[in-house]
């Protein structure tokens, strides 16, 4: 019996002892799950801090920073267990040498979560709208000035502020290069999942501007199938590009992804030397789906600063030369040269010539190329034979000043030897001859000469402008081989004198019905301060300036007209005969934008809202049209600043 009590008592214990340990094992009740931040905005100096605030999570709790917020911003813990009591976390912010800036942490229960955010003193407040321009609306006009160009391609630019990046696309050279500061305007779109901006008007506020890259972020094979970004953003990558099954294109390959790769929009340079080899690349993504866009801004540790520069010229030291030294070298080395200071004589829509005085060498872009004539520059590339001819194919041109004098050799008249002649050097030469039309091609006929005919090398099309068939005509510029196929001649001109009218003739030396067109800002002679453009047209030459506005005239790449903006002017002036009639016809964007036009003598015909051109009639060598402050007689409205857009002049 003692026993059998003894043993009672013990159960007894135990059991007491369990519902005890019962009790302790249950969990607390939390209620309804919440998270509070105390405090949840905090703001700190440049030199950075560590702070703590206090953290009550009723149900388990973790972090999330940004990729780019985590650079300056950490916190600990990052996660923990639910609790009905506050928990201090320790909030770190480093340094800040640079501007202003605004960064934050989520913290989520899962079902709620409450975001810190934390502010940081710098140099200053962030200035630029690219960052809004980027999430916003699309179809929308915008205008951005002085903003600095970050990287180039044969038809876009990409331009940078402190707020971000974007693509800006010009469908056409953005007659930009990296390092230029620059102002744009034009419509918002989105293309490849990104904004850009399209139907750019680009203007060029000054040059040589230092340009700075963020941290890239790596794609490769472990993220490029999930990489993403909805901005445009910074990247590097190692690839090997192969060309894809219909042989038209270019893809990058990185690892074995066969899935997703990338693609050089619109690359200035020889994708073909980089087939089937590993490729390093630093650029700008600029969207896509399965193949990434990049402007490349950097290939296999050269860099891609415009479209004269983005060429594949090996980036090693080139053997300096005179221009006479090149003219002598051995052609078939394939060897990489640089120049000394050299001016540009003469521009074609695939390169220009360089010339010292008494030599000349024609440097081949296979694009137009942002230097004029007057321009002096230093250029590097590979030196080759062109149809017994020296040339400088891949080069990368470095302008050096620009609005030199020009001082050309006395010509040599080839008239008289026009079968027989060749040169093994680009001789300057003139010949007389008769304008004849082939089809669509436009040459020139010798009298006396049966086996050649005479040819324009890639001439910019203002300049048929300048004559027409049947014209007798003086053709001057320097010889850039025969073409024994079509039994060709070929110049690169620099001058085209009218010396009879034919019967296809016009009026004046202006051409038929005295017609002036460009066919883009390469036509035109811009300023050193790059507020005035010049296009002289046989007799004529116009000329358009900022004056006391504040944008300076352009010619817009894509609609092609010429541009001036309120305040500025247009002086159009005549070597030959008074002017009596000046028709300006209107571009689309002119007839939005029109603003008052006044000129300094002769009369402007009444302007109203609906007009394709402004007309003036008087008797004078020169006239200067002066643009109005408001759109006033435009379809956008006198609420706009004025502009005057046109097309085409006739002169009479």
């Amino acid at each position: 019996m003692k026993t059998n009590r003894f043993l009672g008592f013990i159960m007894s214990v135990a059991a007491l002892a369990f519902a005890a340990t019962a009790c302790d094992d249950k969990k607390e009740d939390l209620g309804a799950p919440q998270i509070t931040l105390n405090p949840s905005e905090i703001s700190v100096g440049k030199a950075g801090t560590t702070t703590t605030i206090e953290l009550t999570a009723t149900r388990e709790w973790t972090t999330d920073l940004s990729a780019e917020d985590a650079k300056w911003i950490s916190v600990l813990p990052t996660s923990g267990s639910a609790s009905a009591d506050p928990v201090k976390v320790e909030v770190k912010v480093l340094e800040n040498t640079g501007f202003d800036r605004s960064g934050s942490v989520s913290f989520s229960i899962g079902f709620d979560s409450k975001t810190l955010v934390v502010n940081q003193a710098g140099t200053g407040k962030v200035e630029g709208v690219i960052g809004d321009i980027s999430v916003g609306e699309e179809n929308k006009a915008v205008e951005i000035k002085d903003v600095l160009v970050t990287g180039v391609t044969k038809q876009s630019i990409v331009i940078t502020d402190p707020t971000g990046s974007i693509l800006v696309f010009a469908k056409a050279n953005p007659g930009a290069k990296v390092g230029d500061k620059v102002n744009v305007t034009g419509t918002t779109g989105k293309h490849n999942g990104l904004m850009q901006i399209a139907t750019p008007t680009i203007s060029v506020v000054s040059s040589g501007n230092a340009v700075t890259y963020p941290d890239p972020t790596t794609i490769d094979a472990s993220n490029i199938t999930s990489f993403s970004s909805s901005v445009v953003s910074f990247v590097t990558f190692k690839a090997v590009p192969k060309k894809s099954s219909d042989g038209k294109f270019v893809n990058f390959y990185v690892g074995d992804v066969t899935s997703k790769d990338l693609s050089l929009s619109y690359y200035p340079g020889d994708l073909e030397s980089l087939l089937d080899k590993e490729t390093e690349v630093k650029g700008w993504y600029v969207g896509g789906g399965t193949h990434y866009q990049v402007v490349a801004t950097n290939v296999n540790g050269k860099d891609i600063t415009s479209i004269d520069g983005g060429s594949d010229t090996p980036d090693v030291p080139g053997t300096k030369m005179t221009l006479v030294q090149m003219l002598t070298a051995d052609r078939k080395a394939n060897t990489v040269v640089e120049s000394e200071e050299v001016l540009v004589g003469a521009i074609t829509t695939k390169g220009y010539v360089a010339t010292d005085g008494t030599s000349s060498i024609y440097v081949f872009h296979d694009s137009t190329p942002t230097v004029k004539v007057g321009d002096k520059v230093t250029f590097k590339g590979t030196l080759e034979d062109y149809y017994g001819l020296p040339e400088i194919t891949s080069p990368k041109t470095t302008t050096v000043s620009s609005g030199n004098a020009v001082t050309y050799p006395a010509a040599k008249d080839i008239t008289s030897t026009f079968d027989s002649y060749t040169s093994s050097v680009a001789e300057y030469v003139t010949y007389v001859a008769k304008v004849v039309k082939n089809g669509n091609y436009t040459n020139f006929e010798v009298e006396g000469a049966t086996k050649f005919k005479g040819a324009l090398s890639s001439a910019p099309t203002s300049i048929y402008s300048s004559f027409a068939e049947g014209d007798k005509v003086q053709i001057t510029g320097y010889f850039n081989t025969l073409n024994t196929n079509l039994n060709l001649l070929n110049v690169i001109v620099t001058e085209v004198k009218v010396l009879e009218k034919g019967e296809g003739g016009g009026d004046n030396p202006g051409g038929e019905e005295g017609t002036i067109k460009w066919s883009g800002l390469s036509d035109w002679t811009v300023s050193q301060d790059k507020n005035t453009i010049s296009l002289s047209f046989g007799a004529y030459t116009i000329t358009a300036t900022k004056n006391s506005g504040s944008t300076a005239p352009t010619v817009n790449s894509n609609m092609k007209d010429c541009r001036v903006y309120a305040k500025g002017t247009v002086t159009i002036a005549t070597t030959g005969d008074a002017m009596t009639q000046i028709v300006f016809n209107l571009s689309s964007q002119g007839q939005k934008r029109l603003a008052p036009i006044t000129a300094d003598n002769g009369n402007v015909a009444a302007q109203q809202a609906g007009d394709k051109t402004v007309t003036w009639t008087g008797s004078s060598k020169s006239v200067t049209f002066t643009v109005g402050d408001k759109a006033d007689f435009g379809s956008d409205g006198s609420s706009k600043a004025g502009q005057f857009d046109f097309s085409s002049i006739v002169i009479k």
